[in-house]
């Protein structure tokens, strides 16, 4: 390509270019991909990319923009010079690609498989993928993005920036240059001969634990940590910020500066081995002794000191402090030290103001190559013949600031120099830092505690005598702490008990005054007692941090901790208990008490919050709050209590998705509110006293229930779900004693099988649109059920829902669900679904007389016709199977009045559908020899035929209680397939196959209550035959003839019956016939003839059905038989000629059918049978013509009648073929 034009890539397939194109014009990728194998094949002009741009080797001098993306492909060389703007990202599938300025790259994500190689510049786009990056040139490249490429990084020149460390990805990094990192942490290993510069004031870590570059390293500002030994490389240590060595072990480095204003930290467990030390003046060397050993901290060739040195953690310089002052070499160098420490502080504080220490540092006059550090405690100064007087105050000033005193701490009061203001025996704790005391100490004198904290980590750490706390003591040794000569807790002082350590005061006395604090922290290990001691005068705040209530299944199962076990009984108490508790229930509480049986000891005892007290960790309250998936059972009796603030002392609300168990004859008067979950009642459970009308509201989505036996005294308001009874159950009664108003769903807790629970009302029962859920046995008057029993009036609207089990039987009054004492409104109670056992439809009937209500199976009489509409099968039900909970209960028979009087049965509908897919499967494998043949004049070796038949069939089943409408076709199709003829007699033999489909509407008797149900049932599937026919006279088929055929037809089958739900069965059929007749010619003067054909057939029948079972559990089948079906007929043809080649042939025939066996279907082994009329009269009519030698054509209408309002109307169309 060349010249001044333009290049457009369109659509989304791949365009390559291959030629050596110069053409200027520019190159836009509309869509889909361009591909150049080299960069020499995309011209000279800028590129507008917005698609893929595939590009293999070469230099890309070409501006590239657009939303679109670049590919480097192949092993080659692509370089890009151009100052791109395109957004679509960069991908490095191999080869390598270089960049000498980041503008090159665009501004999307670049996915490098390669090698990415770049001079200058801000790279701020996404590195990722298994690729490298190599810093090229002598310029600066800045990475600022989020990048985990992991190839590894290459510095081959010039100075790589990166302000974070997660800049430089995760693979190795050869520094051949200067690499600049801002904070992080620098996992990397880093080789090479560069070096690396800290930059910025953040923190960067380096954690590689062998980074051998061998380059200096600078700390420019911020903080550097070397985390591990090898970190830093071989090279000089530049410091101008702070260097943190902070790993166990020895750092080996080079030549290590400190600046002034920079500091240079050894962590505990951290040493140094460097050829030269130089610590400017105004620099800080800081070492930290927590885990220094006999060995010098620091070892140098050379060292030049100045500025500050701060040490830290010197309490653990050695195992005991002993009278003698200790000397520590905290450097060794190989030459003579240069110059001094500015200064000395020890964790911050100046020397002078450490007063518990007599402290120097020096170098050693000796040779001046040794630091020391010299100390000893002021404890023991004039053992020590030192400069200061003995004392016992340590004092802290630094709030951060900690001093660990290990060593033994005894009486000195026999060598104390004359004129000595201190005992030799008492320890004072100043300032507001803290003191740990870990030695094996027996001082006497007593410890006092003015300001700050006091740690005792041994369990002698505080000697024998008093302890008297003004600030903060903490026993913290992991075992029983001795303080025998008592402990005071000032008020506004704490004494804390740290996890795991108890505390014994001998004969002495705990005393807690008012406003102090005792805090423990506690676990389910924790020793018992946890205190121990002569006596207890208790005040102040009780804190128990860090424990647990552990899950209980009931309030039975509470547990007591004793906190206290003193040798006479306690005084006082505490004035308030805070738990700091992990998971724990709003509904449960800790209360600490002196135990009443046993006056000298202290309890923390489980309890509900309900009876909170003063002393309990929570406020009273009624709120009970169960997670899902977590239950609880309060056995003890809920009464009223005096309320406070936030709660009324008598009303419980439920909270939550977990269950709450009420087993106790509770007595509280407020509401019960069950806003959530569920709340139960079992064992001797109940709600209230006698004679109460208090409020239980149940809301939307809670469950409300109890168990048989259990009460509630008082007007239930339920928008959710009430339970009466549940599975453990026979025969439950649950009973309310107050109003009922339902609003939401009511059902047993019984098992299906089981039923027989009563929720008893006694009071008025109103419903708001609410639900019932029964559990019933489908049966006669006897059967049992579950029951709602009401002792005063019903009203409202109810829908009721029975989960029906049993064969079904007719009823006479009906069973019994609804007892009404008072008044019942007519339409209280409504049955929302369809109930059917074995044969029988139940309906819910209100019995004006007695005010009760029965589910029973009852036609409505012949005088009694209410018009009702016919009722939808789906019962304005969902069609859902209803299956509510489910508890065991046996339920005692209800046996209602008897009137003595026959009752019809209100049939299934769907007893017709299951008759009407076996009848049509049968119905349409009948057929004649003219069905199949028509009246055929002239001889043929032989045809191809097509029929296709539809048509309406009504009839009645189950002595005319069920209506039956069917709706069928059929088409058929056969063929001869083997003819033989003598010239005067002619045998045929053909095959033949049928689709059959129909769809039967099954109506069943209306019930007493006007209700009537419809079912539907299709069959559809294919018969596969053959036939044989021979006629005496082969050439006009006038005389004799016998015709025969077998099929054999297999179906699908379904039913469809609201409730009852959606069955679907195979079946299959086999039929064969035998056929004989006389044809009479009878000709006419004008040419045309008449004949008579006098017919009879005989066709057996076999049909097999699939048994099946049904929402309700109810078995069907008993479909399985054989039949008899015989036919004589007359049949009339006529013969018109309309020209050469057309025949007209008008015929008709009439038959009377006489079939052996009806239809019929069981329902657990109840049989019905449908009403097919024994004898059929049929009719049928039509007209042939042939038009030509080989083609024909047949229509035809045929009908049936026969009793029991039976009738048959169809059409059927023939087409012929012969040859």
């Amino acid at each position: 390509l060349s010249g001044s034009g333009s290049l457009v890539k369109t659509g989304t397939g791949e365009l390559t270019l291959s030629g050596d194109n110069d053409y200027s014009g520019g190159t836009t990728i509309d869509d889909g991909t361009l591909t150049a194998d080299h960069a020499d094949s995309l011209g000279s002009g800028d590129i507008d990319n917005s698609g893929v741009l595939q590009v293999g080797e070469g230099e890309l001098e070409n501006t590239l923009s657009g939303a679109g993306s670049l590919v480097k492909t192949g092993m080659g060389e692509l370089t890009l010079s151009g100052d791109n703007s395109y957004s679509g990202g960069t991908t490095i599938t191999d080869g390598t690609l270089i960049a000498d300025h980041a503008d090159s790259l665009g501004t999307g994500t670049i996915a490098n498989s390669g090698v990415l190689k770049v001079g200058e510049g801000e790279l701020e786009n996404t590195l990722s993928g298994t690729g490298s990056l190599v810093k090229t040139g002598t310029g600066e490249l800045t990475l600022s993005g989020d990048n985990s490429y992991s190839g590894g990084t290459t510095i081959s020149d010039g100075t790589l920036i990166a302000d974070h460390a997660d800049s430089l990805g995760t693979g190795a990094i050869a520094n051949s240059g200067v690499l600049k990192v801002g904070e992080g942490e620098l996992e990397n290993t880093l080789s090479g001969s560069g070096s690396l510069v800290k930059t910025g004031t953040g923190e960067l870590t380096l954690s590689g634990d062998n980074n051998t570059y061998s380059g200096d390293t600078t700390i420019a500002d911020g903080t550097l940590i070397a985390a591990n030994v090898n970190a830093l490389g071989s090279g000089n240590i530049d410091n101008s910020g702070t260097l943190m060595l902070d790993a166990n072990g020895a750092f080996e480095l080079a030549n290590v500066t400190t600046h002034t204003g920079a500091t240079t930290a050894l962590a505990a467990g951290s040493t140094l081995d460097a050829g030269q030390l130089i610590q400017e003046n105004g620099s800080t060397l800081s070492i930290d002794l927590g885990a220094a050993t006999d060995d010098a901290v620091i070892t140098a060739d050379s060292v030049t000191l100045g500025g500050t040195l701060n040490v830290t953690g010197i309490g653990s310089v050695t195992d005991s402090w002993t009278p003698e002052a200790y000397t520590y070499t905290l450097i060794d160098s190989d030459s003579a030290i240069t110059s001094d420490f500015d200064d000395l502080t020890i964790a911050g504080m100046n020397r002078e103001d450490v007063d518990f220490l007599t402290i120097d540092g020096k170098v050693d006059e000796t040779d001046n190559t040794h630091y020391d550090l010299t100390a000893s405690l002021s404890w023991y100064a004039d053992r020590d013949n030192a400069t200061t007087d003995a004392h016992g105050t340590f004092t802290l000033s630094d709030p951060d600031g900690s001093f660990n005193v290990a060593a033994t701490l005894t009486d000195v009061d026999d060598t104390l120099d004359p004129g000595s203001r201190w005992d030799g025996k008492s320890l004072t704790k100043e300032g507001a830092g803290t003191l740990i005391l870990s030695g094996d100490n027996d001082y006497s004198g007593g410890t006092t505690i003015n300001e700050g904290t006091l740690v005792a980590a041994s369990t002698t750490a505080l000697g024998t005598g008093m302890v008297d706390n003004n600030a903060t003591l903490v026993l913290d040794a992991d075992g029983e702490v001795s303080a025998a000569g008592g402990i005071t807790t000032r008020s506004g002082a704490t004494t804390q008990l740290a996890l795991g350590t108890s505390l014994d005061l001998g004969d002495s006395a705990l005393i807690q005054q008012d406003g102090s604090m005792l805090n423990v922290e506690l676990n389910s290990d924790s020793v018992q007692p946890l205190i121990t001691g002569g006596s207890a005068t208790l005040g102040g705040d009780l804190v128990v941090s860090d424990a647990s209530l552990q899950a209980r299944a009931s309030d039975a199962e509470f547990q007591s901790f004793k906190l206290m076990d003193m040798d006479s009984d306690i005084s006082g108490d505490f004035t308030s208990l805070t738990m700091n508790l992990t998971d724990q229930p709003d509904y449960l509480t800790v209360t600490g008490t002196i135990n009443p049986e046993d006056a000298s000891e202290y309890l923390l005892t489980e309890g509900l919050s309900w009876n909170a007290t003063a002393t309990s960790a929570t406020p009273a309250h009624g709120t009970f709050t169960l997670g899902a998936g977590d239950s609880f059972e309060v056995t003890s009796v809920l009464g009223d209590k005096t309320g406070n603030g936030d709660w009324d002392g008598k009303s419980l609300t439920k909270l939550g998705a977990g269950k709450l168990t009420l087993s106790g004859a509770n007595t509280y008067s407020g509401d019960t509110n069950v806003q959530e979950g569920t709340l139960w009642l079992s064992g001797d459970g109940s709600i209230g006293e006698m004679g109460s009308q208090q409020a239980v509201n149940v809301a939307s989505g809670a469950t409300f229930g109890g168990s048989n036996g259990t009460t509630v005294n008082g007007k239930v308001t339920n928008e959710g779900t009430l339970v009466f009874g549940d599975s453990e159950e026979t025969g439950a009664i649950f009973t309310l004693n107050g109003d009922l108003i339902n609003m939401g769903t009511m059902t047993s807790g019984s098992s299906s099988s089981t039923p027989g629970n009563t929720l008893y009302v006694d009071g008025n029962y109103t419903g708001n649109g609410g639900s019932l859920y029964l559990n019933t046995v489908l049966g006669d008057d006897d059967s049992a059920t579950d029951k709602l029993v009401i002792t005063g009036d019903a009203s409202g609207t109810t829908d009721l829902y029975i989960n029906g089990i049993g064969d079904g039987a007719q009823t006479t009054n009906g069973i019994e669900v609804v007892d009404v004492g008072g008044v019942s409104t007519s339409d209280a109670f409504e049955l929302k679904n369809e109930v059917n056992a074995g044969l029988y439809t139940y309906r819910l009937y209100w019995n004006e007389s007695d005010n009760d209500w029965y589910l029973a199976s009852k036609a409505q009489s012949d005088d009694d016709d209410s018009g009702g509409d016919d009722t939808p099968s789906d019962g304005g039900d969902d069609g859902g199977n209803v299956t509510p909970p489910d508890d065991g209960g046996d339920g005692g028979n209800v046996t209602p009045p008897d009137d003595g009087g026959d009752v019809a049965p209100q049939y299934r509908a769907d007893i017709g559908a299951y008759m009407g897919n076996q009848w049509m499967a049968r119905n349409l494998q009948m057929q004649t020899l003219y069905d199949r043949e028509g009246s055929q004049y002239r001889n043929a070796d032989g045809s191809v035929w097509a029929r296709f038949k539809a048509g309406k069939a009504e009839s009645e089943a189950v002595s005319g209680n069920i209506d039956m409408d069917s709706n069928y076709s059929q088409f058929q199709l056969g063929g001869d397939i083997l003819a033989w003829g003598n010239g005067q007699q002619s045998f045929t033999v053909g095959v033949m196959a049928s689709y059959i489909n129909a769809d039967t509407d099954s109506t069943g008797n209306r019930g007493a209550d006007g209700s009537q149900f419809t079912s539907s049932g299709n069959v559809d599937g294919y018969n596969l035959g053959v036939y044989a026919t021979w006629f005496a006279d082969a050439q006009t088929h006038s005389g004799a003839y016998v015709d025969s055929w077998y099929q054999y037809g297999f179906y699908n089958n379904s039913v469809e019956s609201g409730d009852a739900g959606s069955e679907s069965y195979d079946s299959t059929a086999n039929a064969v016939s035998l056929e004989t007749g006389y044809r009479y010619d009878i000709a006419l003067n004008n040419g045309n003839t008449v004949s008579l054909t006098p017919q009879a057939q005989v066709v057996w029948q076999n049909y097999s059905a699939d048994s099946v079972k049904d929402n309700y559990g109810t078995r069907i089948d008993g479909q399985d038989g054989d039949s008899w079906t015989t036919r004589l007929g007359l049949r009339v043809d006529g013969k018109l000629y309309k020209g050469s080649r057309t025949v007209i042939q008008p015929f008709a025939e009439a038959n009377w059918l006489h079939t052996s066996d009806d239809v019929s279907v069981s329902f657990d082994d109840a049989t019905v049978k449908q009403d097919l009329p024994a004898n059929r009269a049929e009719l049928k009519v039509g007209l042939q013509a042939d038009i030509d030698k080989q083609w024909s054509v047949r229509a035809q209408v045929a009908g049936q009648t026969g009793s029991n309002d039976f009738g048959d109307l169809n059409g059927s169309l023939n087409l012929r073929y012969n040859w």
